[in-house]
């Protein structure tokens, strides 16, 4: 029979042509979108009725670029599959294979880099007839990322033929790779799941002698469930028993999931896991990181506990007290300045400058709110202060700061002079100047981190968006409730000194102590960007000096309106030019300034990790943490009293106390998490871990004294 066909070669190549084609069919066209190659491909060669076949979406991702998981992490979308199937054809859920972590803009992603075949499980009823064609088609969205994302989609067909059997087709190797990246069904160990506090904890025991390995990451696979950007932390809490535990989104504390379910991933495999959630009470006690968050105690405690009236008493004095604070000093002296300059006003002016200035203050702490909440709505990790983390505001702050001061000094004048102030400059209602006023104290004064306001800018950073703004909104009222507390009693201005000539010199020392906040943000820009960014901030206030000096020589009242017109066109367009020069020097000093691996001269205090942190707790290791930054005047202070001094540096050295220091001058997604972690949205914050899990917290004024105490205690 063979040699018949053999005299025949037409119907040889017939055949060979029909097995060409029936092959094709059980791949799709690949379909190029992109990055992004996808193609849809059959396991086996035919569609047996009564029984499950499998097709797969092959990915194939040009170099760096990234698919999503079921659970995106901290931002993206998954692969979406809408299938048309003719009568008789049921799909399953996708079999997503172990993800990986990739880290995007400081956010945690779990996706897929390369490549990536996805299954699907497709039922077969009894009742197709044997030949008949199968038509399939699958229409498949999907968000691809880089540094940047771009949505794609594809249409993908595919024919196979009802068969009363069917065998692998060439296709089956790629379905069993695929089935080697998803997590094993059975675990080595005993895993049980808890929520404490805000954080889920697994605590993973020993059975049958499986080592458990030394790192483990917990992948959660529906979205809302933890943290994706919160470091998850690994800790030994007894012989063959570990505990791992992962920050909750803050959306689910109220209402914690009764199971939880993902993937337990290490270096050498991937387990799937599905827990009940059991009471909190079966933990074991942690060893290190693992240790609960202690809570507040004493009056910051109690008014805490009160809930959302507490919580507004300690906003409105929080911001009381950033009336005492250094960072705010410059500008209520101007503020104090100008009531010295309108004291003998009416009950009615006095109304509308108070109101004024706290309509600015307010407004300015509800607008770095509603920013701040925005911002972290979309994922981004950020906390209270976060404005001084951007080098183009220090830059634009400092040269506000620097022409004021020149204003102060005489260099130039805007309006009435101050010197022989009297009832014809009391009558001026300028509101406006008031409001600016406001503004300018709710700017500077927002970053600092003054006692009473770290705990509940904490909460209101995790709150929903109107317990937060109204927490922000009351505490701009505290720091503004001084001037207008003023305002509604005017007559407590007339125990001020009087106005006269002495003012003139008055004013002229507050534009030194302006020119003290220059050199303050000079400082902070110098530690954003380098000596680089310091060089063009000096450079740009020269030109802003020049522009003033220009304004104020050339553009006066006795001097031709043609002559002051030119004069105020060339110093606004200096200023421009300073401001944009400085802007992009800055830029691109942050983007190329790199931190040093040391940030104290005798090496004593090294840059903080959580990575860090966990080791030396495992080696047996106390761990004190500072977390500052540049702009926080308090923790400088900190630093020089208490932190950074001989003595407290010779008491971690008899203690074997590792110093670790979290500097958030710049922009840092970890320390954001680690401070929200302690209920805080910004520094100072200071922490003692002890290695049988003590975690001490301090206050935020420090002294040798109060250091010595807590580290005697933990570690006695």
């Amino acid at each position: 029979m063979l040699l018949r066909f053999m005299k025949k070669p037409f119907i040889l190549f017939a055949l060979f042509g029909w097995l060409i084609t029936a092959s094709s069919l059980l791949r799709a066209a690949p379909e190029v979108v992109g990055a992004v190659t996808v193609e849809l491909i059959a396991e086996t060669t035919a569609v047996v009725p009564g029984e499950r076949f499998n097709l797969a979406l092959d990915f194939k991702l040009e170099p760096h670029w990234h698919l999503y998981w079921k659970n995106p992490g901290a931002s993206g979308l998954p692969v979406e599959i809408e299938w048309q199937l003719p009568a008789g054809l049921s799909a399953g859920e996708i079999q997503w294979p172990a993800p990986e972590r990739i880290e995007l803009g400081g956010l945690m992603n779990y996706g897929y880099e390369d490549a990536v075949t996805l299954i699907v499980p497709i039922q077969a009823a009894q009742d197709f007839d044997l030949g008949t064609a199968v038509p399939i088609q699958a229409e498949v969205s999907w968000l691809v990322c880089e540094q940047f994302c771009m949505p794609g989609d594809a249409s993908l067909s595919i024919e196979l033929t009802a068969e009363s059997e069917a065998v692998n087709s060439a296709e089956a190797p790629a379905f069993e790779a695929a089935r080697a990246r998803l997590p094993e069904v059975t675990s080595p160990w005993q895993v049980s799941a808890a929520v404490a506090g805000q954080e889920l904890v697994l605590t993973i025991e020993q059975a049958d002698g499986s080592a458990i390995p030394s790192e483990l990451y917990f992948y959660a696979d529906k979205e809302g469930v933890i943290e994706p950007s919160a470091l998850q932390t690994l800790s030994s809490v007894g012989e063959g028993l570990v505990q791992l535990r992962a920050k909750l989104d803050v959306t689910q504390l109220q209402e914690p999931s009764a199971v939880v379910a993902g993937v337990l991933q290490s270096q050498s495999g991937n387990w799937a896991i599905d827990l009940r959630i059991g009471a909190e009470d079966a933990l074991a006690p942690p060893q290190s990181l693992a240790g609960e968050v202690p809570a507040a105690t004493g009056f910051e405690g109690a008014l805490l506990n009160l809930g959302l009236p507490g919580w507004l008493l300690l906003a409105f004095l929080g911001g009381l007290i950033l009336n005492v604070m250094p960072c705010v000093l410059p500008v209520l002296s101007l503020k104090v300045f100008s009531l010295l300059k309108h004291s003998g006003q009416s009950r009615a002016q006095a109304l509308l400058h108070g109101g004024a200035y706290t309509a600015g203050v307010v407004a300015s702490f509800l607008a770095l709110a509603a920013v701040l909440l925005a911002l972290r709505a979309v994922g981004e990790r950020i906390g209270w202060g976060f404005q001084l983390q951007s080098p183009n505001f220090v830059v634009v702050l400092t040269v506000v700061f620097f022409l004021f001061a020149l204003n102060l000094m005489g260099v130039f004048e805007v309006g009435t002079s101050l010197v022989g102030a009297d009832t014809k400059v009391s009558k001026r209602n300028d509101a406006l100047g008031s409001f600016g006023m406001g503004v300018l104290a709710a700017v500077v004064g927002a970053p600092c981190m003054g006692p009473l306001v770290a705990s509940v800018s904490g909460i209101a950073v995790q709150a929903n968006a109107a317990t937060g703004l109204l927490i922000f909104g009351v505490m701009g009222l505290g720091l503004a409730s001084p001037f207008l507390f003023l305002s509604v009693f005017p007559k407590l201005v007339a125990y001020l000194p009087k106005p006269g000539v002495w003012m003139e010199s008055v004013k002229q020392f507050m534009g030194f102590l302006l020119m003290a906040a220059v050199v303050f943000l000079a400082l902070v820009a110098g530690r954003l960007g380098g000596v680089d960014a310091v060089i063009a901030l000096l450079i740009a206030l020269l030109i802003a000096g020049l522009a003033a000096w220009i304004y104020g020589r050339w553009s006066v009242p006795v001097k031709p309106k043609r002559t002051q017109r030119f004069a105020q066109a060339i110093s606004l367009a200096l200023l421009v030019f300073a401001s944009y020069y400085a802007i992009n020097e800055t830029k691109a000093a942050y983007e190329s300034f790199e931190t040093g691996t040391s940030v104290s001269k005798n090496g004593q205090w090294q840059p903080w990790s959580g990575e860090r942190v966990a080791a030396e707790l495992a080696a047996g290791r106390p761990v004190f943490i500072d977390f500052t930054a540049s702009w926080c005047l308090i923790c400088q202070v900190n630093k020089k009293v208490a932190t950074h001094t001989e003595a407290t540096e010779a008491l971690f050295e008899e203690y074997g106390v590792v110093a670790l220091e979290a500097d958030w001058t710049r922009y840092d997604s970890a320390i954001t998490t680690e401070l929200e972690r302690f209920g805080r949205s910004g520094v100072p914050l200071y922490v003692l871990y002890a290695p049988d899990g003590t975690v001490t917290v301090l206050p935020q004024s420090l002294t040798n004294g109060i250091v010595r105490e807590a580290v005697e205690k933990a570690l006695n």
